[in-house]
């Protein structure tokens, strides 16, 4: 029926200007026409009858919010003091000022704590870290002298501090930050290279304490990394591996003594892989990268595929082994409330039946010709500079993976002493809606809080960078033509198949061998599925990520990074992944 309003206009449950998590309200006396016209002033935030008003509808729109799981555009009327809901429709743009500062998800979202909403105990972990580990890192190489916020929550999902690492860097002589944005898969918005600092002799004079410190920090968290795989992690990990009757006590001693150096040392290898590869591209720009950095040596997240396919040549069935063996894994690693393989039979199963029976295929020949060729082609003087900036970065690369495999492990302990503490407290998956702070604490009260962010970005497709100088990107879907859809070359070859487009592992399951996987991001919990693919295409990645890791030893063409894959390609059509030249195209091209 038609109402008679007192007072009606809009909503909004973000501010689409600058981005804030805030109730934005503009209304007007009578019905709402004009003012959605533009013919009308909004009433002044202090006028009586909104004020009156005010929190019923910022009820109202966040329960609507809540409801859909992303950002609403609300038209809403009161008649009689009786709220209305007129219609509710995605907020489809959200602009930021430059007073956001810069932020971005690069990292943390290639099959990390921002691949999806994040619950509140995640973030509170991997934060204590981050903020300390980040800026920690950056004093050690010189780079940083005041503070700055390392990380925080947008939209329900972590972010870093993007402007402020970038102001860190930009000390370096040879930084150049659209370089540094490419390799994260950022899209800014800024015309050319943006800063660049350039080599000369005064740069050069001006950064050499960070550079010694960078050489220091190299040799030392070399040595830290393998120690910890020679036996250190296994020695620390020993008094975690039965939860306490005072389990809350445990979690304590794990966090504090267990869970901050694994972490902190494995974003430390993060850091110096970084590094290195910025040493090294700087150094030979014209160098064939990903072939250069395949066929590292064995990665542990490949041993799973290894033993499914011993087991598949000898007829054994039982998964039983493979759920103790590899415990600590499961379909999304950095989300505590997902079961570990231990818990998880029916998926551990589903992975084995569909396994094969050939372990990884190796691309030798690939990195031994790619070296070989780049060698020849180099000055004698530039010869010994190169064996040493690669054999550092493809150390560090195989570093970084294998401490992420002891993260994960360590992981799987901060799981069993949580769901103990729920268990002990009758708190259900409601503890994971807690920071580990409020569960140490036995204060439970933000759990309503928590689990309403949760839910109210749970379908949100949440910008990747957030500041002035990048933009949410034109939501109008690309189509696969012309030249084709282009990202990063992540992996060398060329792939042609059906493609498969999944936006979780779970689809991912339903790929057949010879498919091309076209997902958001993987992570080393995708290895068994990519294990029969022909070929990968992502939205999101870079050269450094986990994906382009895998992909790499795999053998398989892979382009990352590509804005609107998801959107852009169907499941059916025939597709083809140059990983030469980063290109995705249809296969009658």
């Amino acid at each position: 029926r038609m109402i008679r309003p007192a007072l009606a206009g809009v909503a909004f449950t973000v501010n689409p200007v600058t981005g804030e998590d805030e109730v934005v309200i503009e209304a007007c006396e009578g019905v709402g026409d004009a003012l959605l016209a533009g013919n009308a002033e909004p009433l002044p935030a202090d006028h009586p009858l909104l004020a009156k008003h005010r929190a019923a509808i910022e009820t109202m729109a966040r329960a609507v919010q809540r409801h859909f799981g992303c950002p609403q555009d609300i038209e809403f009327a009161v008649e009689d003091d009786r709220l209305f809901l007129i219609q509710a429709r995605p907020v489809t743009r959200i602009h930021f000022g430059a007073a956001s500062g810069e932020w971005t998800n690069a990292d943390f979202r290639d099959g990390g704590v921002s691949a999806t909403v994040c619950t509140p105990l995640m973030w509170s972990l991997y934060d204590t870290i981050w903020e300390g580990a980040l800026k920690g890192f950056l004093r050690e190489i010189k780079l940083l002298d005041g503070d700055f916020q390392a990380g925080r929550m947008f939209f329900g999902r972590p972010y870093w501090n993007l402007g402020a690492v970038k102001q860190c860097l930009a000390r370096l002589p040879g930084f150049v930050e659209r370089k540094f944005d490419e390799d994260l898969s950022a899209e800014p918005r800024y015309e050319g290279d943006g800063h660049r600092t350039p080599v000369n002799l005064w740069t050069i004079v001006r950064a050499l304490p960070s550079i010694l410190a960078i050489e220091r920090v190299w040799k030392s968290q070399d040595a830290f990394d393998q120690h910890f795989l020679d036996g250190g992690y296994e020695a620390l990990e020993e008094k975690f591996r039965a939860v306490p009757e005072d389990a809350t006590a445990g979690l304590r001693d794990l966090i504090e003594t267990g869970y901050r150096v694994v972490e902190t040392n494995y974003f430390r290898t993060i850091f110096c892989t970084s590094l290195a590869k910025m040493d090294f591209t700087e150094a030979f720009p014209e160098a064939d990268y990903a072939a250069l950095v395949s066929n590292l040596p064995s990665l542990s997240h490949f041993e799973p595929v290894r033993v499914m396919a011993g087991m598949k040549q000898r007829g054994e069935q039982d998964v039983a082994p493979l759920m103790e063996r590899f415990r600590h894994l499961s379909r999304r690693e950095l989300d505590l409330r997902t079961p570990r393989w231990d818990e998880d039979r029916d998926w551990v199963e589903s992975l084995f039946a569909q396994s094969g029976d050939r372990e990884p295929p190796r691309r030798s020949q690939t990195y031994r010709r790619a070296f070989v060729d780049t060698l020849r082609a180099l000055p004698k003087r530039k010869r010994a500079a190169f064996r040493k900036k690669l054999a550092r970065l493809r150390r560090f690369l195989w570093l970084r993976e294998e401490m992420r495999d002891l993260s994960t492990r360590l992981y799987y302990h901060l799981r069993r002493h949580v769901t103990e503490i729920a268990r002990q407290r009758g708190l259900g998956d409601a503890i994971f809606f807690l920071t580990y702070q409020e569960i140490l604490a036995g204060d439970h009260a933000g759990c309503d809080r928590g689990r309403e962010v949760y839910e109210s970005y749970r379908n949100f497709s949440a910008p990747n960078e957030i500041g002035a100088r990048y933009g949410t990107g034109d939501t109008t879907p690309p189509t696969v033509s012309g030249e084709g859809l282009r990202g990063i070359a992540a992996s060398r070859g060329v792939a042609r198949g059906r493609a498969f487009v999944a936006r979780t592992i779970e689809e991912a399951m339903g790929a057949e061998s010879g498919d091309i996987l076209v997902c958001p991001s993987t992570d080393p919990a995708w290895t068994p599925v990519l294990a029969r693919v022909a070929g990968v295409v992502t939205g999101t990645g870079g050269m450094l990520s986990h994906a382009a890791v895998i992909c790499r030893e795999f053998g398989l063409p892979a382009v990352l990074g590509v804005p609107g894959a998801m959107k852009a390609i169907t499941t059916g059509s025939s597709l083809v992944v140059d990983g030469n030249r980063g290109l995705v195209f249809p296969e009658e091209h």
